[in-house]
């Protein structure tokens, strides 16, 4: 049993110091706080761009399709 926690212990260690010298973690171990802060802000900013990057492109899909599904005669303009 002592083994397990040994190794449990031993993958918490390695994976919170690849956090720690990722480029996430750099932020805060050598800014603290203000690091955390700025580091949230980019995460926040980047998934607003994201998102909607995605949602342009489901109201893109959904128009083909809608285009697709539709009347063939309203298809005509597709050929044009």
């Amino acid at each position: 049993m002592e083994d397990m926690i040994n190794k449990a212990v031993g993958a918490a260690g390695l994976a919170g110091g690849a956090v720690m010298f990722s480029p996430l973690g750099f932020p805060v171990l050598f800014h603290g706080v203000s690091g955390a802060v700025v580091g949230g802000l980019g995460l926040y900013a980047a998934n607003a761009v994201i998102g909607k990057i995605v949602e342009q492109n489901k109201q893109i899909q959904d128009a083909q399709e809608s285009q697709i599904d539709g009347d063939p005669a309203e298809n005509d303009s597709l050929l044009d």
